[in-house]
């Protein structure tokens, strides 16, 4: 191989050019951060973060990943209880692991869009 001349793949590191104004500069990051997941009581959850308190908690904690698992755990620790007192639980916690105040963060906050009960059984009646 004549070493000057370079890789192929030494020569395709460049990116496009992406013009003001178009679609790809356009479209804002999302706000929230959509986590979903089922415990291990058998319920469905999906939270909303706001991105901020995201990218806090993976900054925090190393990365999205871990964030994810950090709060699905703090939801299946209170998971049998009811959507409200699930949210009320993660942010208190969110707010303890950020070290940011409770009453300072009302408008930062992870709310619990969804809970579904686990499937019902023929004995419990009608779901």
């Amino acid at each position: 191989m004549d070493p000057q001349i370079p890789a192929k793949h030494q020569n395709d590191h460049n990116l496009p050019d992406i013009l003001p104004g178009t679609a790809s500069t356009a479209i804002p990051p999302p706000e929230h951060v959509t986590l979903d997941f089922a415990t291990h009581a058998g319920s469905h959850l999906e939270l909303h973060v706001p991105r901020f308190l995201y990218d806090a908690l993976c900054a925090r904690l190393g990365n999205a990943y871990k964030a994810g698992c950090w709060v699905a755990a703090r939801c299946g620790e209170v998971d049998t209880l009811s959507r409200q007192s699930v949210e009320r639980y993660v942010n208190m916690m969110t707010c303890d692991k950020l070290g940011l105040e409770r009453e300072s963060s009302r408008a930062l906050r992870i709310t619990v869009s969804s809970v579904t009960a686990p499937e019902c059984r023929a004995k419990d009646g009608p779901c």
